[in-house]
């Protein structure tokens, strides 16, 4: 377990208070090319306050950092090629800030701006006139997810709120890349990026607040507490990696001021419109209502994806009424817009309330568009005398698409998708069955497994970059030329050792191509001494096609199935036509268990056996059977038995073939089998899991009941094991042993409690059958490391070195560590200080002097890397934690 504790060291009241000004700001940024990003730092500041900022520092993430000018606004005091930022409305300024910056290598990058300070008077933010403003964004550069660019924010974070009203806010987050995005609530950041725990604090902030997860609805119903508030949204994007794992491709924060008065407004209300499912080249149209409960006017406006991409939607804003407001919204989305996941318009009402004294409320609804691709069309699939089948359709009008995909069944489903229905869906008993990439390509020649009387349904989707499929094409179906016999059984008559007997039949063939292969015809029936179908030899030939049922005698059907197939000959030198598919017996297996038989179906027949039913002896050597269950799987669990009695069953398997013109069922007969129950099986592994708590050498050790099918229930204690390291020997005797069924966990104490630990079940047979291991749980030391993240080297205790902090007792906060090196950087990326000794950093730290001149370096932010070694049960792998420390001087 790794601790990592930072402190932060708050200096007087008074120490930024003339630099209290900022309310709310994200930074995002553009995939520029290369390694090479765009980013942009928005922030919102009170007009009013006299701080302002000209230009910011952005940390990059790297060890480097750049100062970028304000370009928004007019010129003025600060000077060109800076500017003044641009007035909101309601005292609120909002600035912009760009540069460029090229990373060297990939990796996960954070961005970071820190400025002094907040606005005072922050409710849920402490001493917030002495608290700087902290924002972050991560980014990923990883060409195996590809490029990125953030979402961008549309909607500024500018509303207000009225005590108990409905506050909402939306940021309006568009993605230009399609990439799923998420939200969810974080603590703000102060100093260094400290977190701010308070934020949510229920004294602070008596009503919570919440997020919509999916489509970024932030919502306080409703505020009890007048004054001002600041939150944070996390909006992070997910794709899908080239290993089909979702993974997080970027994350930005936005720090937001929500102002909270008294006031008589109520807020308006958007009617709720949506989703929608709108297929390229077709019009969506909707209209959006809004309502004032005080009758006040209101403006309609909106933001969305759809507004910004080329072919955008219309709709006409602002949109302005007198207690009531609608206008309609249309898009006829092009293939570019067809994406996986859905589009997001944002809409916006906004009151302006009757009473000078009210601030303006809103409200918002976000509407979701899915944009599909239609269908391709004209499928078709042909038969060939190769016994496969050629499938075609008409390129897809979407040329953006790159490939198509075919999914195949066994007989005409009749699928009809529903309105946002892609692809084809599991239920339909299609599966997937190649992939054909390139817009133009458009066949595919079927050869998988392909079987005379079954029919063969198709249907194909094309698909996108994201992995998004268009409509399914409508379900073409064919099946191959009856050219050869098909077998219709393979019945077992006689269960027996030495003198079994299986009944074999099959249908003449529907069509023979006389000119090629002229008369006389005949057959030659093969078999196979396995279910499988390998190493078949002749046992039989016939000389007319009317011959077309055999009984096999002297078989072993007690111990083995068989497969057969027929051979189809032509002429005088038995010139081979063709052979049916092999088809083989149901050959029933029994696995005995504690009290209970389990019963498993295995054959491989050309046919759909579609049902089973299960017969069993009345009572042992009648030969009488009755049916016990009928059945669509090829399995079955007798339970409530007698251990050590013996119990008979055979099984009937029902089945038919799909194709046009054939008997509809299919009656064939598995041997008879019999067993004995007996508790031979071991439980299942319980799934473990612990608490420790290295530190004071105590370990919470908490399993569950395994569960299965093949898991017995009859457990009656548990063992626990323990090695000292992972390349140990598990030890024969248990650490812990015969804990109780009903004992679901266990506290653990020693000295030391690094080592591996696992846990066995169990049960009551004689003699008793244990699992095995479970999980292995590994408990490293625990390296303890708090650094303070501010100090003060004027030769005053107590913060007047960097070095871990002391406890009550004066002892370092450092603990479990092998080995370690701390290297403290300036903000050009200089070394200062450099450190491996204990003695040197950890008793006496670092006193504020430059390692190379000896002087006192200035008061600012400094960078630190700290690698170490941490105490483990394995070769210790070396770990790094990052970091910035303040001096005050």
């Amino acid at each position: 377990m790794n601790r990592i504790i930072f402190s932060i060291l708050f200096l007087g009241a008074s120490l930024f208070a003339n630099a209290t000004h900022n309310r709310a700001g994200e930074i995002t940024y553009k995939w520029l090319g290369g390694r090479t990003y765009e980013v942009v730092i928005t922030t919102y500041t009170k007009i009013s306050a006299q701080a302002d900022r000209c230009e910011l520092t952005l940390d990059w993430g790297d060890f480097s950092s750049s100062v970028l000018i304000r370009e928004n606004g007019p010129t003025g005091s600060c000077g060109f090629p800076a500017k003044m930022g641009e007035s909101v409305g309601n005292d609120i300024r909002k600035n912009i800030y760009r540069g460029q910056h090229t990373y060297q290598s990939p990796g996960f990058y954070t961005l970071a701006m820190q400025d002094l300070n907040r606005n005072s008077g922050i409710a849920n933010i402490p001493n917030s006139i002495n608290v700087p403003f902290y924002i972050t964004t991560v980014l990923n550069v990883n060409p195996a997810l590809g490029t990125n660019s953030s979402p961008q924010l549309l909607n500024p974070p500018i509303d207000k709120g009225c005590l108990n009203q409905l506050f909402i806010h939306n940021p309006g987050a568009w993605d230009p890349d399609g990439d799923s995005l998420g939200y969810e609530l974080i603590d703000c950041r102060g100093l260094g990026g400290a977190q701010i725990t308070q934020t949510y604090s229920p004294q602070l902030v008596q009503d919570a607040v919440t997020i919509d997860p999916i489509t970024g609805d932030f919502i306080w119903d409703k505020p009890k507490n007048q004054g001002q508030f600041n939150f944070a949204i996390l909006i992070s994007e997910y794709r899908k990696g080239p290993n089909g794992i979702w993974q997080v491709v970027g994350q930005i924060t936005r720090d937001m001021q929500i102002d909270i008065d008294q006031c008589s407004n109520q807020p308006p209300v958007l009617q709720p419109v949506g989703p929608f499912c709108i297929e390229v080249g077709k019009e969506l149209s909707f209209t959006v209502k809004a309502t004032d409960p005080d009758n006040n006017q209101i403006s309609l406006t909106a933001t969305g994806g759809p507004l910004i991409v080329e072919t955008k939607a219309q709709f006409f804003q602002p949109t302005s009424g007198v207690g009531s407001v609608q206008q309609v919204f249309k898009w006829t989305p092009d293939c570019v817009h067809v994406q996986k996941q859905p589009w997001f318009m944002y809409f916006k009402v906004e009151d302006n309330p009757s009473s000078p004294n009210d601030p303006p409320l809103v409200d918002y609804l976000p509407v979701e568009i899915t944009v599909i691709a239609p269908a391709p069309q004209n499928p078709q699939a042909v038969p060939t005398i190769n016994s496969t089948i050629d499938l075609s359709w008409n390129k897809s009008i979407c040329t953006n698409a790159i490939g198509y995909k075919i999914y195949r069944r066994e007989g005409f489903y009749g699928y009809t998708p529903d309105s946002c229905e892609t692809g084809v869906p599991e239920y339909t008993g299609y599966s997937f069955l190649a992939e054909v990439d390139g817009h133009l390509d458009t066949t595919y020649i079927d050869s998988t497994d392909i079987k005379r009387g079954m029919k063969y349904c198709y249907m194909v989707t094309a698909f996108f970059a994201d992995e998004s499929e268009s409509i399914a094409s409508v379900e073409v179906c064919t099946e191959l030329e009856k050219t050869a016999p098909i077998i219709t059984n393979v019945d077992v008559l006689t269960t027996d050792a030495a003198n079994g007997k299986i009944e074999v039949k099959w249908l003449a063939p529907r069509v023979i191509d006389t000119a090629a292969f002229p008369p006389p015809y005949s057959y030659g029936l093969e078999r196979a001494n396995n279910i499988d179908g390998s190493s078949f030899i002749e046992i039989k030939t016939f000389t007319s096609l009317q011959d077309t049922n055999f009984v096999d005698s002297v078989l072993n059907t007690q111990d083995q199935g068989y497969a057969y197939r027929v051979a189809l000959y032509s002429g005088q030198n038995n010139v081979l036509i063709g052979r049916s598919d092999a088809a083989s017996s149901v050959f029933l297996s029994i696995f005995p268990f504690d009290l209970e038989n389990r019963l498993t179906f295995n054959f491989s027949v050309p046919w759909n056996n579609d049902w089973f039913v299960v017969y069993k002896e009345t009572s042992p050597g009648s030969g009488i059977f009755d049916s016990l269950t009928t059945t669509n799987t090829t399995g079955y669990t007798d339970t409530g038995l007698v251990n050590a009695q013996v119990y008979c069953y055979k099984v009937k398997a029902i089945g038919n073939y799909t194709g046009d013109n054939l008997p509809d069922s299919l009656i064939n007969n598995s041997q008879i089998a019999c067993a004995s129950p007996l508790d031979t099986i071991a439980p299942c592994s319980p799934e473990f899991s612990s608490n420790a708590d290295c530190e004071n050498g105590v370990i919470e050790f908490m399993w569950t009941n395994p569960t299965g099918e093949f898991c017995g229930n009859d457990i009656v204690y548990y063992n626990i094991y323990y090695k000292p390291t992972q390349e140990s020997e598990w030890p024969n005797t248990p650490l812990v042993a015969n804990l109780d069924v009903n004992q679901l966990s266990y506290t653990y104490t020693n000295t030391s409690i690094v080592g591996c630990y696992g846990i066995t079940a169990v049960d009551n047979a004689s003699p008793p059958n244990e699992s095995d291991l479970s999980n292995i749980i590994c408990v490293d030391g625990c390296p303890v490391i708090e650094l303070p993240n501010v100090f003060s080297p004027n030769g005053t205790p107590p913060n007047n070195y960097f070095r871990p902090v002391r406890n009550a007792n004066g002892e370092p906060r450092f603990k479990d560590i092998e080995r370690f090196n701390i290297q403290v950087f300036n903000r050009w990326g200089t070394l200062v200080y450099e450190s491996s000794n204990p003695d040197d950093f950890v008793e006496t730290g670092w006193d504020g002097k430059d390692k190379a001149t000896g002087q006192d370096v200035a008061a600012a932010v400094y960078f630190y890397v700290f690698t170490y070694t941490p105490k483990s049960v394995n070769a210790p792998e070396e770990k790094l934690l990052k970091g910035t420390v303040t001096i005050f001087r």
